[in-house]
């Protein structure tokens, strides 16, 4: 009996022990990237992870940086050494004409200057080929003002897409190098041009101690894109800004193809969606650069020998033209145009959610609303309807809180104020819903005129043109269109402001 335990006790130990080695080497499994385990059963050489330091310099000592990709090779020079003062400077000779993006430069340097691979791949590699290092697809050589100099030398991807093979100077070992760092080594010389298509504008304080906010934009004038006709606005006067004869929400109006308000476009936030085609002027940024001191091959390659869309405007002053081409696609995937600025010789790609310009829909740009003068400023309305005729005569008088109280009488007959606000809230209404574009006179079928108490009056004129239209003239401007419901809903409202009834506003 005691024999027969022994051996019922020794076969548990020994399922134990087999247990513990499982469980040992699963932990291996999952210490180990998997990474590594995939390199190693794929190659014949024994991969590290750890990070291993090849270049530790001072980016201030280099004097010249040359790098080489599948898209050609450029140049950087220091052109200015560092000082206690101030930094070094750098830059690639063809665009010394051209504002350069210094931080481009700062970062490229600081990426390589101080350089560690992400592991050792195989030490002594007696095949390079493998690894895509005897034809290197990209290189960069740094120069040292003590006459030394490193080159790494970049070959195919790693198999796992997380880096690629590298190697450096004369040292026959193969590392990794991160992913991160081959994204700035296909750069084109023209990756470290500014990107800024017109130079940004900030905020500044005034001479008075005022802060500007905005710049002053003194015409904005779009041709071509999704318009037919040349668009123009410019900003309100200050007469007409505090015009209360007038449904100014923006601070600019339409000049061009007709005149008319800018319309106030609010989002669920209540802000100005329209205030894109001015403030998108303070800056404009683009995807990339495509071409410096284009030839004339260059802008008939880039649509712009006969641009898709011009943008001409007046920044605090000064003089801009932007001409837009073809279609493309920005590095992001999204849509994008070529754009030519005149400020400097340089084709831009820029994405289109930066270009509003391009896709103005007329109809939206306009305030539906022509006249809401202030009703306290109207001391008597003549109204035509059809073949009737009527007059609103409203006296005003000043109470003991200086508060104006309205009389009004229609036809010589006194009426209720509250009657006479919603029947002067409809003549308000009368909405310019389209664009006139035809050529017929139409027949006259209402009128209404509003004399004001300080002088001077506006009219309104309905012709019907038939198929429910009719045309919304302004004081003499027939640039409009509305539905022939408003005129039939106005003869209705008047006869029940005759009887005494409260006029609707629908129709």
């Amino acid at each position: 009996m005691a024999a027969k335990m022994s051996k019922k006790v020794r076969n548990l130990i020994i399922g134990a022990v087999v247990l513990l080695l499982l469980v040992a080497a699963l932990v291996v499994l999952l210490l180990n990237p998997k990474e590594t385990v995939e390199e190693e059963s794929s190659e014949s050489y024994t991969a590290s992870t750890t990070v291993v330091t090849l270049i530790e310099s001072d980016a201030d000592s280099i004097n010249k940086v040359v790098v080489t990709n599948p898209a050609g090779s450029y140049q950087i020079d220091r052109t200015k050494k560092a000082t206690d003062d101030e930094d070094a400077v750098y830059g690639i000779a063809e665009l010394a004409d051209f504002t350069e993006n210094t931080s481009e430069y700062d970062s490229l340097l600081s990426q390589f200057c101080n350089f560690s691979a992400s592991r050792l791949i195989e030490e002594n590699a007696p095949d390079i080929a493998k690894y895509g290092l005897k034809e290197p697809s990209h290189t960069i050589t740094l120069y040292y003002d003590d006459g030394t100099r490193h080159e790494i030398r970049v070959g195919n991807q790693l198999p796992t897409g997380s880096g690629y093979y590298m190697m450096l100077d004369d040292d026959k070992n193969v590392y990794g190098m991160a992913q991160a760092k081959i994204d700035r080594l296909n750069y084109t010389a023209l990756d470290f041009m500014d990107k800024n298509v017109i130079e940004p504008w900030s905020s500044y304080t005034g001479e008075d101690g005022t802060e500007v906010t905005a710049a002053v934009i003194d015409y904005l004038q779009v041709e071509g894109g999704t318009l037919e006709d040349v668009f123009r606005i410019v900003p309100l006067t200050s007469e007409e800004a505090s015009s209360t004869s007038s449904s100014y929400g923006s601070s600019y109006k339409i000049v061009e193809p007709f005149e008319a308000d800018m319309k106030y476009k609010s989002d669920e936030s209540g802000n100005d969606q329209h205030l894109v085609y001015t403030t998108g002027l303070q800056q404009l940024t683009a995807d990339s650069v495509a071409a410096l001191n284009p030839a004339e091959e260059d802008f008939a390659a880039y649509g712009l020998a006969e641009p898709y869309c011009t943008i001409s405007f007046s920044r605090d002053g000064t003089e801009h033209v932007w001409y837009v081409g073809d279609a493309a696609t920005a590095s992001d995937g999204s849509a994008a145009h070529y754009l030519y600025s005149e400020d400097q010789p340089v084709i831009y790609l820029v994405a289109d959610s930066n270009l509003p310009w391009i896709s103005i829909n007329l109809e939206d740009m306009y305030s539906n609303l022509m006249l809401l003068p202030f009703i306290d400023d109207v001391e008597k309305i003549d109204l035509l309807v059809y073949d009737k005729t009527y007059t609103i005569e409203v006296d005003a008088e000043k109470d003991e809180n200086d508060k104006t109280i309205l009389t009004p009488h229609l036809d010589g007959q006194e009426m209720q104020v509250d009657a006479y606000r919603k029947m002067y809230q409809y003549l308000l209404a009368a909405p310019a819903e389209g664009i006139n574009k035809s050529e017929e006179q139409g027949t006259l079928v209402a009128s209404f005129t509003y004399y004001y108490r300080e002088g001077g009056s506006d009219t309104v004129e309905l012709f019907d043109l038939g198929n429910r239209t009719c045309i919304l003239s302004i004081n003499g401007n027939r640039q409009w269109t509305t539905r022939i419901s408003y005129v039939q809903h106005l003869e209705t409202n008047i006869e029940k402001f005759e009887n005494g009834e409260t006029p609707s506003l629908d129709y």
